[in-house]
Order: C-alpha cells, then sequence, then structure tokens
C-alpha cells in the first residue's frame, strides 16, 4: 500500500470513527452519568475533526504538488 492511500484511510477512519462513533457510543452508555456520556462523546468528536482539518489540508497540499 503506498503512502497517500494509507493517510486517506486512516484520515477517514479517524473522520468517521470521530464524527459518527462518538454520538452512537454515547448513546449506547445512556445509562451511566451524564459527564461520562460527555466525555464519551466530545472526544470522539474533537478527533473527528482534527482528521477532517488533516484532510482538507492533505488535500490542499496535494492539488499545490500537482501545478
Amino acid at each position: 500500500m503506498n503512502k497517500d492511500r494509507a493517510i486517506t484511510v486512516a484520515i477517514i477512519i479517524g473522520l468517521f470513527g470521530g464524527l459518527v462513533g462518538g454520538p452512537i457510543t454515547s448513546l449506547a452508555y445512556y445509562d451511566s452519568p451524564a459527564e461520562e456520556r460527555f466525555k464519551l462523546f466530545i472526544i470522539p468528536e474533537f478527533i473527528g475533526f482534527i482528521c477532517m482539518g488533516l484532510m482538507i489540508y492533505y488535500g490542499k497540499t496535494k492539488k499545490k504538488l500537482k501545478d
């Protein structure tokens, strides 16, 4: 697997794992205290948004390299 594909796969896994997995995990533990559910929700969301930023940055640098 080449480097570009590995980076893309890692970003996509982090993006969907963070932005989709966080709310699902938070809802799965609905009987836990509110603070714990919030942590289960917000930490993956941050990971997802960081991966989204990396995806945007990586896309822009790849575009500049092609030009």
